[in-house]
């Protein structure tokens, strides 16, 4: 089974690099089949052309399927990102429901849980603290649970509950958010769609009838270009296009604001 080790996951623009190199030597290797077919046979047009064809076809629904499922995860990790925000700044504010000296417990907890979030975000799969701030952020978030669990328990009131409900919503949208984060594109898509793009530079080249260098790059650079994007929205911590925390940074001062109070 195919899988993704996130320690050597590759920058966007070396992915970039890589695919334009492996879509140029396609192509010279087409120029080369085209030149060989010429020396031994003839012009066979209607074949190539259909060939091509299919090979641009397959290859352009790979990739629209594959981007718009990269796209809805982007969307998808923006989403959670203001949700596990909000739900944090509920959890800070419904403190207050509770009794000491578990409401002051529960903020130096929140405190600790925050930053170890945005930490955790910052750092990325494979990177420096990822797994520590992840250990963290569980033990954390047991702690708080047990803390408001005995709070619900010796008084049975409204209050109590909804700030045990809250701390609930909280725990699970930030363990969607988490698996948003670490969920990518198979391996054999991209595996696909590359042996596709070569076969399409191939076929390409050994079917243009231009000496144009320029017309002869085209393709490889549009195919190189479009994979890179997809590739970079799919890639959260190491793209372009990337979650900003803002609103996890904005709840953060806000709780700093409210300490100092």
């Amino acid at each position: 089974m195919w899988h993704i080790d996130y320690s050597v996951r590759i920058d966007s623009l070396v992915f970039f690099i890589i695919t334009l190199a492996l879509f140029t030597i396609a192509a010279l290797v087409g120029l080369w089949l085209r030149s060989w077919r010429r020396a031994h046979s003839e012009p066979e047009e209607l074949s190539i052309t259909t060939l091509l064809g299919a090979a641009l076809g397959l290859f352009g629904i790979m990739l629209g399927f594959t981007f718009y499922i990269a796209n809805s995860r982007l969307e998808e990790r923006r989403q959670l990102e203001a949700a596990e925000a909000s739900d944090l700044q509920a959890l800070w504010l419904r403190t207050s429901f509770l009794s000491e000296p578990a409401r002051s417990t529960e903020r130096f907890l929140i405190r600790q849980y925050l930053p170890l979030r945005i930490q955790f975000f910052q750092a990325g799969p494979g990177g420096p603290g990822y797994e520590e701030a992840l250990r963290q952020a569980a033990a954390l978030q047991a702690r708080m649970w047990q803390v408001a669990d005995d709070e619900a328990a010796g008084h049975r009131d409204s209050p109590a509950m909804q700030f045990l409900t809250t701390l609930s919503e909280s725990i699970q949208t930030a363990g969607k958010r988490t698996a948003a984060f670490e969920n990518r594109i198979p391996v054999l898509s991209w595996v696909i769609m590359l042996l596709l793009g070569m076969m399409a530079c191939v076929l390409l080249a050994a079917d243009l009838k231009s000496r144009s260098y320029i017309l002869r790059g085209m393709l490889q650079v549009a195919l190189a270009a479009s994979l890179a994007l997809t590739y970079d929205i799919d890639n959260p911590h190491r793209g372009f296009v990337q979650v900003n925390q803002e609103s996890m940074m904005r709840v953060q001062n806000m709780i700093n604001a409210s300490s100092m109070d």
